[in-house]
């Protein structure tokens, strides 16, 4: 799949959204030891500074979020390549 940060206009493809969060944690200028640890700290941000509620429990709930508050644009990564 293609995880794109709409704001940011930078794009990933990977496998998964516990792949996708760990690009997202290892690009943030703080330093992470976990996903949990950075979706938290995401979270807390957008809330404080832009008033976007995130949830950060589950890697399913903080990607859905994103895509709802139109952070995030996931696609298909599906093409002619996908075909064989």
């Amino acid at each position: 799949m293609k995880y794109t940060l709409v704001k940011r206009n930078k794009s990933l493809r990977a496998e998964s959204h516990s792949h996708f969060i760990s690009w997202m944690r290892k690009m943030d200028l703080q330093q992470w030891d976990s996903n949990e640890e950075f979706m938290e700290a995401y979270s807390y941000r957008k809330k404080t500074f832009e008033k976007i509620e995130i949830r950060y429990e589950k890697e399913d709930f903080f990607v859905e979020d994103l895509q709802k508050n139109n952070l995030l644009k996931i696609e298909s990564s599906k093409g002619f390549l996908g075909l064989f």
